[in-house]
């Protein structure tokens, strides 16, 4: 598995920065509402939709909000602090809810009611929106732009990358054991370590003030900590449908979901952080 796991990151992976650092800003909107359409998919599975149509029906109604979304931002860009608030808001309640389910016991539910299908769609729109305002707008920022993307990215990989190693190594207290047991704090600080060391190396290649280099690493281990509990948060929902993988596109990886879930909360809490305390 861990060998599937890596041919597959070695293929996406380079064609992923390719794209960010050389598609036009549309190029990149429409990349990324397609890949998030999928992950729309796959979060109908997780509000307990069980037939195709139902599923697809979610994913056509995501890409309606994105194209809308693209629309609204490129005329008013006016829009778009105000959008990221209510994001950074969307995942501070995202957090007290894990705490909050961390301590009961959650059980799959093989026939979920109608409000719950309806109020798990509702927050996927959540998860799935923040994420697509967050990237295009800063792909679109003539400060940051491309590279901050490909920044924050790498930095997410590299803390996934180091927590799951520490963790492995040295793991023995539980960070959320009834929402996702495999986690525990030794890896939490061994990716918050990673993250100290590739924004510090970030923040010299990106030639950001001296003054701001601070402001950056904390931004960057902020970013990383709503990371985590934007996995935690996938993790719940699939322990609530019973499930392990939100589906098998990815050979190894699982579903899209699988593999953006860290993403979508740090996306907008990264770029938040980067307007809020003006690093350039």
């Amino acid at each position: 598995m861990l060998k599937l796991r890596i041919i597959t990151a070695l293929v996406l992976g380079p064609l992923i920065i390719w794209s960010v650092l050389t598609f036009s800003h549309r190029a990149i909107a429409i990349e990324l509402a397609g890949i998030l359409c999928l992950g729309a998919w796959e979060w109908a599975r997780l509000a307990g939709i069980k037939k195709q149509p139902g599923r697809i029906g979610f994913a056509i109604f995501m890409g309606a909000v994105f194209t809308a979304v693209s629309l609204l931002l490129h005329d008013d860009k006016s829009y778009l602090l105000p959008a990221l608030y209510l994001a950074g808001l969307f995942w501070l309640f995202a957090l007290f809810m894990v705490i909050y389910f961390n301590r009961t016991t959650i059980t799959g539910l093989n026939n979920p009611s109608k409000m719950i299908i309806t109020g798990t769609l509702v927050f996927g729109v959540g998860v799935l929106t923040g994420s697509f305002i967050s990237i295009t707008a800063l792909h679109q920022n003539a400060q940051y732009g491309a590279i901050y993307i490909l920044a924050l990215l790498i930095m997410i990989w590299v803390a996934d990358s180091a927590a799951y190693f520490s963790g492995k190594a040295f793991g023995k207290s539980k960070l959320a054991v009834n929402v996702s047991p495999g986690k525990s704090w030794e890896g939490v600080i061994g990716g918050l370590i990673g993250t100290v060391v590739v924004a510090y190396l970030f923040a010299l290649y990106l030639n950001i003030e001296s003054t701001y280099i601070l402001k950056f690493i904390m931004i960057a281990l902020i970013t990383i900590c709503f990371s985590i509990v934007g996995d935690l948060t996938e993790s719940l929902f699939k322990r609530r449908a019973g499930i392990k993988d939100s589906s098998q596109i990815l050979p190894g990886h699982g579903g899209i979901m699988d593999r953006i879930d860290s993403l979508t909360a740090a996306a907008p809490i990264f770029i938040l952080g980067l307007i809020v305390f003006g690093v350039q």
